[in-house]
């Protein structure tokens, strides 16, 4: 059994305190996770004030050895109906369902350059709400084509894969377990959104088990490139979604 840590919406307008406090934590039990950063946010939800020394941290927690991903591009996220994406969701947001191949490999191109302009190698790339469609998995091979290979956080098996030419490691929870099925599990936090409890809860959580986490790199490293999605993944994706319809029905 293995463990990664995912952190979403890294950018300039987060929040500076929980986001100290949270690399605080992964830097106290040796933890290196995959952080997703925004190139250039537009969300209004992020209200701090711009941090100056941003993109300084950012390459800071690189030299660390955290996996840098692309989160998108502006965060800037359109309502959508909830059909036609890449997994089942939920979601009506989304910034990348619904677009054409060629305009979302624009997209990736130009978030991709900003990283590399500030000095970021992007390893990986997820999509805001999880929401992205087959369009989007077609820019993605384009990206590798042109040398600028990403795995996508995102998915449901026990196991990374890999899926229309693409890799793939699964997000399957958000709150850290330990499980009683063996298999890979990423763990997704949204520091900017964490309360004093959820600090705590991960502090003691990793003291427990901090010799089950790996660093996203590794785990795709080492993983057999010949696995697929499968059966087991398959029904939990259908699982999960029908979870979270009668969970929002009932809301």
């Amino acid at each position: 059994m293995e463990f990664c840590i995912r952190l979403d919406d890294a950018c300039p307008q987060m929040s500076v305190e929980k986001w100290g406090k949270m690399e605080n934590i992964l830097e106290k039990h040796g933890v290196k996770p995959m952080v997703g950063i925004i190139p250039d946010n537009w969300d209004k939800d992020f209200k701090a004030e711009a941090d100056s020394e941003f993109w300084n941290k950012a390459i800071e927690w690189q030299n660390k050895g955290w996996c840098i991903a692309l989160h998108g591009l502006h965060h800037k996220l359109d309502y959508h109906e909830p059909k036609g994406y890449y997994q089942l969701s939920h979601s009506r947001k989304t910034e990348w369902a619904g677009k054409k191949e060629d305009e979302q490999f624009v997209m990736l191109e130009e978030g991709y350059d900003v990283l590399i302009k500030h000095g970021l190698i992007p390893k990986c790339f997820f999509a805001p709400c999880h929401t992205f469609d087959i369009e989007t998995i077609r820019a993605l091979r384009k990206m590798k084509n042109h040398g600028k290979e990403m795995f996508v956080s995102d998915g449901y098996a026990m196991h990374p894969y890999r899926k229309d030419g693409i890799d793939f490691l699964p997000t399957l929870f958000d709150t850290p377990h330990k499980l009683p099925i063996n298999g890979i599990y990423t763990f997704v936090y949204h520091p900017n959104n964490m309360e004093k409890s959820d600090f705590e809860y991960l502090d003691e959580f990793l003291f427990r088990y901090k010799e089950y986490f790996k660093s996203p790199d590794i785990i795709m490293k080492d993983f057999n490139r010949k696995k697929s999605q499968g059966v087991i993944g398959k029904i939990l994706e259908i699982s999960i979604f029908v979870i979270r319809g009668i969970k929002g029905s009932k809301e």
